[in-house]
């Protein structure tokens, strides 16, 4: 899809995953049309918000968190990113980071699986946590 963020996949390795012990997935399924005979139900994945970035990989110079949200803005995604162990859910395998929403974390046991199922069409890369 065009969004990098948004994180489809199908019916059937939602249910493989799930199958598979896989914590903190939930799929909705979409309401999209295709020209194929035999297309594919594709579900929406939500995930739930948790974590957040390491005070060592922000700028020293941060405004102030946004009163409403609570989130920082105005800076870029930190490179490297590292996360702060302790704002990370153990009981989910995936989730999307509180301090990024754009940014989908997944632990070694969702990438394991990902890999032993053989699914494609996602990059998985370390994210160090302190």
């Amino acid at each position: 899809m065009q969004n990098p963020w948004s994180l489809y996949v199908r019916r059937e390795a939602l249910e493989r995953l799930q199958a598979a012990g896989v914590r903190g997935m939930q799929g909705c399924p979409m309401d999209v049309r295709f020209r194929a005979k035999h297309p594919p139900e594709l579900m929406d994945l939500q995930l739930e918000l948790c974590g957040s970035f390491h005070p060592d990989c922000l700028p020293r110079e941060l405004d102030p968190p946004c009163l409403t949200c609570g989130r920082n803005k105005g800076f870029s995604l930190p490179n490297p990113m590292i996360l702060t162990a302790g704002s990370l859910l153990i009981d989910r395998d995936m989730f999307r980071l509180a301090d990024s929403p754009n940014v989908i974390v997944a632990n070694e046991r969702m990438a394991e699986a990902v890999r032993r199922m053989e699914l494609d069409g996602v990059v998985f890369r370390e994210i160090e946590t302190r």
